[in-house]
């Protein structure tokens, strides 16, 4: 499942595409918001790419628990709504663990600001709790002195519905990049390396989301500890681990990996970058049980 604005700029479809056919399986790819589809013809739904849920979360969140009602899902209700709303992350690092130095803003207020700012340094990034692709993600080098801009942002977001993140920026990145690592029912397939988004300024010349810089890369094994432990944590959460999972970390000023960003909405798994990860999906597809 996809939107109608994401559908060709998806690299991952037409690789699982011939993955889910080599495995026999029939499959159809629609626009998440297409009134035309009768979602109870099909055994399961994915999702896949519908890459403009944050801009009416609503609307999709009620879509896709009408769809739980008439066939299977994947990933579930529960999960997709706890996870399309960054506010998750408190409680990752209220179960110990590592995570991006965050604040969740509810205030506008200049001082309310200054003291995040107080708390977080001088190189930080605004960003919505809803967001997706780097919307509205703004990285401030200098933010003592872009207050004035940083509290419209901030309101911007706010007057939008969600919360206000404001996170300190991360120097490991600019040289590392991140790790992201896809996990299919709670056991690593692959990872890659993804260039820094915010090193310069992000292109967003396809109108969805910044331009992104992909590798291979393989995940060190204190990356893939940090991954076990974020699996624990679902599974303790929601009963089982979900179908699929990606998790993106970056080293701390130590080197040590820490929790960027956990997908299990919509993440792309960059198949092009892993040979045979698109068969490992596809059978994981193909094998999903509700």
């Amino acid at each position: 499942m996809t939107a109608a604005v994401s559908r060709d700029l998806d690299e991952d479809l037409p690789i699982l595409g011939a993955a889910l056919e080599r495995a026999g399986t029939q499959f159809h790819v629609h626009s998440w918001d297409d009134p035309s589809v009768d979602w109870s013809a099909y055994r399961s739904v994915f999702l896949r790419s519908p890459w403009d849920y944050h801009l009416r979360r609503a609307e999709f969140l009620k879509w896709w628990e009408g769809v739980s009602r008439v066939t299977r899902v994947f990933n579930p209700v529960d999960v997709v709504a706890w996870n399309s709303d960054k506010v998750y992350l408190a409680e990752l690092v209220g179960s110990g663990i590592s995570v991006i130095d965050t604040r969740f803003v509810d205030s506008s207020d200049a001082t309310v600001v200054r003291d995040v700012l107080d708390e977080l340094g001088n190189d930080v990034v605004v960003k919505p709790s809803v967001s997706a692709g780097s919307h509205d993600t703004v990285r401030y080098r200098d933010a003592s002195l872009a207050l004035d801009d940083i509290v419209v942002h901030i309101a911007r977001v706010l007057a939008g519905g969600c919360v206000a993140m404001v996170q300190a920026y991360q120097v490991g990145i600019d040289a590392a990049g991140e790790t992201g690592m896809v996990w299919l029912n709670g056991q690593l397939s692959h990872a890659f390396r993804k260039g820094a988004i915010l090193r310069d300024e992000p292109d967003m010349g396809n109108g969805l989301y910044a331009a992104e810089d992909i590798g291979t890369r393989e995940a060190s094994a204190p990356e893939r500890a940090l991954g076990e432990q974020v699996m624990t944590f679902l599974a303790s959460k929601f009963g089982a681990v979900p179908l699929y999972a990606r998790i993106d970390v970056i080293p701390d000023t130590a080197g040590r990996p820490q929790l960027m960003e956990l997908e299990l909405v919509e993440p792309s798994f960059f198949l092009r970058h892993a040979p045979g990860a698109d068969d490992r999906v596809a059978n994981a597809f193909a094998g999903a049980r509700g």
